[in-house]
């Protein structure tokens, strides 16, 4: 199945995006010793317009820089700039742009600019400086960068850190792994949607990240229409999070009665089918038994099961889609498998070359 020819990967929208609402946390991720000189008492103020007006007639390549920030300087009143750009692909001319920019937009405010990239992809490992000397006058920009690429074997603790530019930092360089790959776009895009929701941010910044992972992770229709289904599940599941206490705990035992009831439909129908169909069809009913019968022993033993043998169906749909159909020695030992094993194997498909890399003969 390949991907959706009209619809290439989108990095700069997503970006633009998340800067836009979290430059705060973008400064403390990549850049914390800037982050730490800033008064973040003091409103920040994006200046899109007037980078715009300021950048116009520069007649080099693109014709619309990424942001300016205007931010005030710890210990002191004085205010400053700050240009940020991100790239995702090689450009020949970017260094000379970022010169471009920065000194027409010093020109423009007449206060220091400090000029930042973000670098992806094949922009990694271009040069962070451009200038030019003659007849003993000098003329120069260095400006800081930081790679994407530096992180691309970390991509695990990326997920386990609390903080949304490591989440945004896992979705660009899944995207950028799974390139033409829908089957394992479809398994990382499910991965970081579930780290997603299981972080307890407020729901406008579930919400907004979500669109960014969306937005750069792009997958032909059907697999998008069928990840959304274990979405709108995990956006139910979150929801009971916010129920009141008293009665949380009858959400749980309902929730999972409702999982154990979907665990057959779960081996037949598919991990996420089997989730959405159960939460539908044995809420009621689970709350109720929950109520009536105490369903205390079995139930989370009952969760476990039910989320393995989801996970081994998951892997098993994946694995097929890239290697063809699996020998059945396979089939058995992720049938077989604990949920960390599954992941470790889904994780390791990203790069696996064969079946029998992934699961070899012992």
């Amino acid at each position: 199945m390949p991907m959706p020819p009209p619809h290439p990967d989108d990095y700069d929208t997503p970006w633009k995006q998340i800067l836009a609402h979290y430059f705060a946390d973008f400064l403390s991720f990549y850049f914390p010793d800037i982050h730490a000189a800033i008064d973040w008492t003091r409103p920040w103020t994006l200046l899109d317009k007037e980078l715009a007006q300021a950048t116009r007639t520069a007649a080099i390549g693109r014709r619309v820089a990424d942001k300016l920030v205007q931010v005030h300087t710890a210990g002191g009143q004085q205010w400053v700039l700050i240009h940020v750009e991100v790239q995702a692909s090689r450009d020949a001319d970017f260094a000379e742009r970022m010169f471009v920019y920065n000194y027409r937009i010093y020109d423009h405010y007449r206060q220091p600019v400090a000029s930042l990239a973000v670098l992806g992809g094949t922009a990694s490992a271009q040069p962070a400086s451009f200038g030019y000397s003659l007849f003993g006058s000098q003329m120069r920009l260095d400006f800081r960068t930081t790679s994407l690429n530096a992180y691309a074997g970390d991509i695990d603790q990326l997920l386990m850190q609390d903080h949304p530019f490591a989440l945004v930092t896992a979705a660009h360089l899944l995207t950028q792994q799974t390139h033409l790959q829908p089957a394992l776009r479809y398994a990382a895009k499910w991965r970081l949607m579930h780290v997603l929701y299981q972080r307890d941010w407020d729901r406008q910044r579930i919400m907004e990240l979500f669109h960014v992972i969306d937005w750069m992770m792009r997958l032909p229709a059907e697999l998008e229409s069928e990840l959304m289904l274990g979405v709108h599940a995990l956006k139910r599941r979150t929801a009971m999070t916010y129920v009141p206490r008293g009665i949380r705990a009858i959400y749980r035992e309902a929730r999972r009665a409702a999982q154990r009831r979907g665990l057959q439909e779960g081996r037949e129908l598919g991990w996420m089918q089997g989730l959405e169909q159960g939460l539908e069809r044995g809420l009621e009913q689970g709350l109720e038994r929950g109520l009536e019968q105490g369903l205390e022993q079995g139930l989370e033993q009952g969760l476990q099961q039910g989320r393995q043998a989801g996970q081994a169906v998951l892997l098993e749909n994946l694995l097929s889609r890239r290697f063809g159909p699996l020998p059945e020695q396979v089939q058995q030992r992720i049938a077989a498998a604990p949920s960390a094993q599954i992941e470790r194997w889904a994780l390791a498909a990203l790069d696996g070359a064969s079946v029998e890399e992934l699961f070899p003969q012992h």
